[in-house]
């Protein structure tokens, strides 16, 4: 396999940068159907880190320090550039790791907001499918992507794409609901993280972990006028979008449900030992 890694693939990156079109879209094609086998075959077979190693290389030295230029071109290789992103995200930490820390988060969310006219098209099908990989990983750094805007961008990307699902819009397909169950995993992800914070966070003593509960909080707010479209969601035959919209809304009302005590147990220290499961008295927190 590590044969295949390097008789193939640096010629394949190479090409993605051809001045000819077309030979960057099939080589960012061929791409994503080879690295996302090599990849996954790696995730389920042992004695594969040559193959892992070589893989890096190549992503590290020949792709990511040029792949800006991709995702602004004009479509449709931004859609063919972020799909080679999501195969090379959906089975590596390591390379989640590289996207987050590189130049690239800004492109991607300028992509994003340039396509939100069209939430259905592939590149934002394939742009919140990057964000799921990116938000999804257990040890994922989710300040890069706040900083890029992501709650704002979450929310609009929510509220078209759940909209034209309530009204049981036949154009948006498949399509429709892949980009609507990936950007629930992304809020799924998003509330989660938050309530590990907080949780951690109130059965500490240092004030520092208060103050980024409170900021994670305050981030995420406009997160809850998602409620009512989560609601209106739970009667579908849709047992995936069922179960993410379930679990969202449970995590929505354990963060907001009581924001007013959340914030003051946060504040006061005789409310840090409280178990985060708990529904205190405004009483029993110090707060009137």
């Amino acid at each position: 396999m590590c044969q295949v890694v390097d008789a193939i693939l640096p010629p394949l990156a190479s090409l993605a940068f051809s001045k000819n079109v077309e030979w960057r879209i099939l080589s960012l094609r061929v791409l994503s159907e080879i690295t996302l086998l090599l990849l996954s075959q790696e995730a389920v077979e042992e004695g594969r880190a040559c193959t892992s190693n070589r893989l890096m290389s190549v992503i590290t030295e020949a792709l990511l320090p040029q792949y800006e230029s991709l995702l602004l071109e004009p479509d449709p290789v931004p859609a063919y550039a972020l799909k080679l992103l999501v195969s090379l995200t959906e089975h590596s930490s390591p390379v989640n790791r590289l996207i987050e820390e590189s130049r690239l988060l800004p492109a991607v969310f300028q992509v994003i907001s340039e396509h939100q006219i069209n939430s259905l098209g592939s590149t934002m099908q394939n742009a919140v499918a990057l964000l799921s990989n990116l938000t999804g990983q257990r040890d994922a750094n989710l300040q890069p992507l706040y900083q890029e805007g992501l709650v704002t961008i979450l929310h609009s990307v929510l509220m078209g794409v759940g909209a034209l699902y309530l009204a049981g819009d036949e154009q948006a397909g498949p399509k429709g609901s892949s980009v609507l169950l990936s950007s629930l995993e992304v809020l799924h992800s998003v509330l989660k993280s938050t309530s590990i914070v907080v949780r951690q966070a109130l059965q500490s003593e240092a004030g520092g972990d208060t103050q980024v509960a409170e900021g994670l909080l305050l981030i995420n707010k406009p997160l809850t006028d998602l409620t009512s479209l989560l609601i209106q969601m739970l009667p579908n035959g849709d047992p995936e979008v069922y179960e993410e919209v379930s679990q969202c809304l449970s995590l929505l009302v354990q963060l907001y449900g009581g924001a007013a005590l959340t914030a003051c147990a946060l504040r006061t220290s005789s409310a840090w030992p409280m178990r985060w499961s708990s529904s205190p008295t405004p009483n029993s927190s110090g707060c009137s």
